[in-house]
C-alpha cells in the first residue's frame, strides 16, 4: 500500500521555523495572502551540464519516515543542492539534512543517509517513487549541522541563522575539482554589495504560489546563472533583488554562489555563499533569496574537517582542514574547472528548481510530492 505525503525533501531549504499551528505560522508571517507556506527557487537562470562547475551536486535522501500510528515509509528523495570542498566533503545547509524540516515534525527518522551526485537530471528522484540512485552516487558516512543552528529560531532577511553542514562522504571524489573556500582577509574583503556572484541549483525555475508545484521540466536540473549580491551583513547577503534578477529558489538550498576574487593565488574562484532561506514573505516569487556566509563559518568549517579526519570519519585527509589553494601567478584554469565565461570574462551562473516550497520561511530546499512506501 502506498500513501502520498507531502514531503520537506527539499524543504530543508528554508530556513524558517515550523510552528505547531497555523495561528502560529501567521503569527510568523510564514504564510502568504491565501494562508499558504511561501516556496522559493533559482529563477532566470540557463541550462548547465554535469560538467558546468563540475564541484556542484545534488543530495539525495534514503531512509524511514515512522510516524506513528500512521505508519512508517521508505522515502528517497532529492533533497538540496551543494558543493564539493575536498574530495570527501560536501557543503551545505543545516536545513537539508534536519529532521524536522524533513518531517514537518510529524514522524522520526531512522536508517537515514544521503547521497551526492553530479548528475544534471535528477527528476526521478522527486519523491514519487523509491527511484534506483545515479550511477556516481556516494554515500555518506557522517554529516554535521552547525551547533547554534535550529528551525524554530531561524528568522528572515539578513540575520544569523548559522544555517550550514557538512557531509563526509565514504570515497574521495578524485575525478572532478573541488572549490576553494575564501583563503584570507583580503579575498573575503572583496565580497561587497553588488559584486557579482555565480549560482548553481537543481532548484525551481518558474515561481509558484504556495504549495502549487512548479510545472513538469521546471526542477530537479541543474541551473546555472549571473547574479549579484544585494544586501550584505556578517553572516548572509542577499543574491539578487528585483524580479528579473537571477534569483534562487526552492531546490537550490544548499549550493553555492561562487566569486571571481583578485589573487595572485592559481585559482581565483571562490565558494562564498550558501543557499539558506528567502529574504521576506515574498519568498522567491520577487525576491532574491539569501545565502549563509561562508567566511562567518571558516573556524567551524575548518574544525569540523580536521575532527573527522582525526576520528576516522573522513578517507582523504591530505589536507586535514580547508584545503589551501597553490600559491604562484595566476594561471587562468577556469576552462579545467568547467566554468562558463560571459562576454566580459564574468562565470556564468544559474540555478534550476526542484520541488515543491519547504516551510513557510522560505527555505529553499525541495518539497515534492512524495509518495512513500508504507512498511
Amino acid at each position: 500500500m502506498t500513501i502520498s505525503v507531502a514531503s520537506l525533501g527539499t524543504l530543508a531549504l528554508l530556513a524558517l521555523s515550523l510552528p505547531a499551528s497555523a495561528t502560529e505560522l501567521a503569527d510568523a508571517d510564514l504564510l502568504d495572502d491565501e494562508g499558504q507556506l511561501d516556496s522559493q527557487e533559482i529563477i532566470n537562470g540557463e541550462e548547465a551540464t554535469a560538467d558546468d562547475y563540475p564541484m556542484t551536486g545534488g543530495v539525495i535522501f534514503d531512509g524511514t519516515i515512522d510516524m506513528g500510528s500512521w505508519g512508517s515509509a521508505e522515502m528517497r528523495a532529492f533533497m538540496c543542492s551543494s558543493t564539493l570542498i575536498a574530495p570527501d566533503t560536501v557543503l551545505l545547509a543545516a536545513h537539508c539534512i534536519d529532521d524536522v524540516a524533513l518531517t514537518y515534525g510529524l514522524g522520526e527518522v531512522t536508517d537515514k543517509t544521503y547521497y551526492w551526485t553530479r548528475q544534471a537530471d535528477l527528476s526521478d528522484h522527486d519523491g514519487s517513487s523509491i527511484a534506483d540512485l545515479p550511477a556516481d552516487a556516494v554515500a555518506s558516512v557522517g554529516f554535521v549541522a552547525h551547533e547554534d543552528f535550529d528551525l524554530y529560531s531561524m528568522s528572515v532577511g539578513i540575520a544569523d541563522n548559522a544555517d550550514i553542514a557538512l557531509i563526509f562522504l565514504e570515497e574521495a571524489v578524485t575525478d572532478v575539482p573541488f572549490a576553494y573556500l575564501p583563503q584570507n582577509t583580503d579575498e573575503d574583503d572583496q565580497l561587497v554589495e553588488d559584486a557579482e556572484v555565480t549560482v548553481v541549483g537543481w532548484g525551481q525555475q518558474t515561481a509558484t504560489s504556495g504549495w502549487t508545484a512548479p510545472p513538469a521540466g521546471t526542477y530537479l536540473y541543474k541551473m546555472m546563472g549571473e547574479s549579484y549580491v544585494g544586501e550584505l551583513g556578517e553572516a548572509e547577503f542577499q543574491v539578487g533583488v528585483e524580479e528579473d534578477d537571477v534569483r534562487k529558489c526552492h531546490g537550490d538550498s544548499g549550493g553555492p554562489s561562487f566569486q571571481l576574487v583578485d589573487t595572485d593565488l592559481v585559482e581565483d574562484m571562490r565558494l562564498v555563499g550558501v543557499t539558506s532561506h528567502a529574504y521576506d514573505s515574498t519568498d522567491c516569487n520577487s525576491k532574491g533569496g539569501v545565502d549563509t556566509r561562508v567566511s562567518a563559518y571558516l573556524d567551524w568549517i575548518d574544525a569540523q574537517m580536521v575532527s573527522a579526519c582525526e576520528d576516522g570519519t573522513r578517507v582523504w585527509c591530505e589536507q586535514e582542514g580547508i584545503p589551501v589553494v597553490d600559491a604562484g601567478a595566476d594561471e587562468d584554469e577556469n576552462s579545467d574547472l568547467g566554468i562558463l565565461e560571459g562576454d566580459d570574462g564574468a562565470k556564468a551562473c544559474g540555478c534550476a528548481a526542484p520541488s515543491v516550497p519547504a516551510s513557510a520561511w522560505l527555505l529553499l530546499g525541495s518539497l515534492g510530492l512524495l509518495v512513500r512506501r508504507r512498511r
